[in-house]
């Protein structure tokens, strides 16, 4: 099976060196990204045995760091194009981030690539209980929506649970092929759980895959959920913005 691994490189002037490495491999599939966001919604949606973050040292490790609060999992290597600073390389080690000197020669540089691979080798087969480890995520709702979160998922047809708590208490959203079949906030279920779960704005998630749930209290696409809750949304900020008579 070919291992799959995503880079981002915010500057394609560079972009040519790091590629040129992975060109000398038929078992690697490499995918290019030029933004955090768009790494983020494709790791969600896709599986990756491995991410490379590159770029300017600070920004760099600040990504990976990012990467590893939300994907605990994922096997990262970071590859500043400079050396980061005491700060920046403490950061990486307390994550556990890997850096290899984006400034060393290309030779040295492939070592560095090389090792990385190969630990992907000995990751990908690990899984337990049908649950793929490269698979969790966890992330903060003050970072992306309920809403969001969900979209993402859903693109890459996943089938899992998400839990998520916040000091309203803990909630169960449980997707299948890329649906939302089931949700459950304290006596909710359902859509109405769903509509009270769209509204946090502060707590955290984390998502399983392959939970699955035998209960199924969501019947409509998640799109149609979604246009529902903004409607309901925009009647809300209507009527709070009505000028009251005097």
């Amino acid at each position: 099976m070919e291992t799959r691994v995503l880079i981002l490189n915010p500057d394609p002037v560079f972009e040519d060196r790091l590629l040129s490495i992975f060109d000398l491999s038929d078992e690697t599939e490499t995918r290019i990204v030029r933004s955090v966001s768009e790494a983020v919604a494709i790791l969600i949606a896709e599986s990756f045995d491995g991410f490379i973050i590159e770029g300017e040292p600070e920004s760099a490790v600040e990504t990976a760091t990012v990467a590893r609060q939300h994907f605990p999992s994922l096997k990262l290597l970071c590859v500043p194009w400079q050396r980061p600073s005491a700060d920046s390389i403490r950061t990486a080690q307390q994550q556990h981030i890997p850096l290899a000197n984006g400034a060393a020669s290309t030779r040295q540089l492939r070592g560095e690539v090389r090792r990385f691979l190969n630990g992907l080798d000995s990751h990908s087969g690990a899984s337990a209980e049908g649950i793929d480890p490269c698979h969790s995520l966890i992330g903060n709702l003050n970072q992306f929506s309920a809403a969001e979160v969900l979209q993402m998922t859903c693109m890459g047809q996943r089938s899992g649970r998400f839990t998520f708590k916040s000091g309203r208490g803990n909630s169960e959203i449980y997707l299948h092929q890329g649906e939302v079949r089931h949700a459950t906030y304290g006596t909710l279920e359902g859509e109405g759980a769903l509509a009270e779960i769209f509204r946090w704005r502060q707590g955290r998630f984390y998502f399983e895959e392959g939970i699955i749930s035998q209960e199924q209290s969501v019947d409509r696409p998640l799109a149609h959920l979604l246009l529902d809750n903004l409607q309901k949304f925009d009647e809300t900020l209507e009527l709070a913005t009505v000028t009251p008579m005097q």
